[in-house]
């Protein structure tokens, strides 16, 4: 990476939340976008992705929704770089998206949700971060943040 530029504002930057159709995500969208930032709102959810973007654009920001489940590698790959395409490179990715399951040991499903939570919460935001890499490499201040639960704390 060239030399890193600090600023206070993220104003004219693209930042891409995933899980940014509700809770924190929707929260760090409206935030970035009030401060100027180009938004890239992805969740699963895209009604819900949608409409934060349309939310973000009736008040003046810059914002663009799409459809994107973290669990799917192929998915990230195809997403990331419509992002950067989209808005000309990417500065920003904050990986937010999460699950929660609540399944009995014994259920017949266990191991298959399994899989996906550790798909959504682990491998996600490794991958998120690799399919960005080229354009954080290209950007004057590229950052990564990744946002976990508390919830880890309770097992």
């Amino acid at each position: 990476m060239g030399t890193l530029e600090l600023s206070r504002t993220v104003r004219g930057s693209t930042v891409l939340i995933t899980g940014a159709a509700s809770g924190m995500g929707r929260a760090a969208a409206a935030v970035f976008a009030a401060d100027g930032a180009n938004v890239a709102v992805t969740d699963w959810n895209a009604e819900g992705a949608a409409e934060v973007a349309e939310a973000i654009v009736r008040s003046g920001g810059h914002a663009r929704a799409w459809w994107l489940d973290v669990a799917d590698a192929g998915a990230i790959e195809r997403v990331v770089a419509d992002v950067a395409q989209a808005f000309r490179g990417l500065d920003i990715v904050i990986n937010n998206a999460g699950v929660a399951q609540f399944l009995a040991l014994d259920d017949p499903s266990y191991d298959a949700q399994w899989v996906r939570v550790l798909d959504i919460l682990l491998t996600a935001p490794q991958r998120v971060v690799r399919a960005a890499l080229p354009h954080l490499r290209r950007s004057r201040a590229g950052r990564v943040i990744n946002i976990a639960s508390t919830e880890a704390l309770a097992a």
